[in-house]
């Protein structure tokens, strides 16, 4: 399995730990499995179908379609409210894990841990 680079040396999960693990449960079926994983996962994943299906249909017919999705990526307000909206998850995500103590055991556990403490 691949590893996060980031977790591995600091133990601490980056914004999209659990996607590729989300992606593994959307696969196999397990819808609930893939949204513990990363709230993120089943968005992206639809979004990376939807991707296929309009850069395979502009392939086909040999011209460019715009899609409604192609101006709402372009706004600027969209594209910070998405990203507030990842941070904010991602935020909620580390103050669990510091809550029951998973956090600080995996800092201490980890390379840049063992190297400081």
């Amino acid at each position: 399995m691949l590893v996060c680079p980031i977790r591995h040396l600091t133990g601490i999960p980056c914004p999209t730990c659990g996607m590729t693990r989300s992606f593994m449960a959307i696969a196999q079926g397990n819808l609930a499995q893939a949204v513990a994983e990363n709230l993120f996962g089943p968005i992206l994943f639809v979004s990376f179908g939807i991707v296929a299906v309009h850069i395979t249909v502009e392939l086909l017919t040999k011209r460019r379609i715009i899609a409604f999705y192609c101006h709402l990526l372009k706004q600027r307000k969209l594209q910070i409210i998405g990203l507030f909206i990842v941070l904010t998850y991602y935020i909620i995500r580390l103050y669990k894990l510091s809550q029951t103590g998973e956090m600080y055991f995996s800092f201490i556990n980890s390379p840049l841990g063992k190297l400081i403490f």
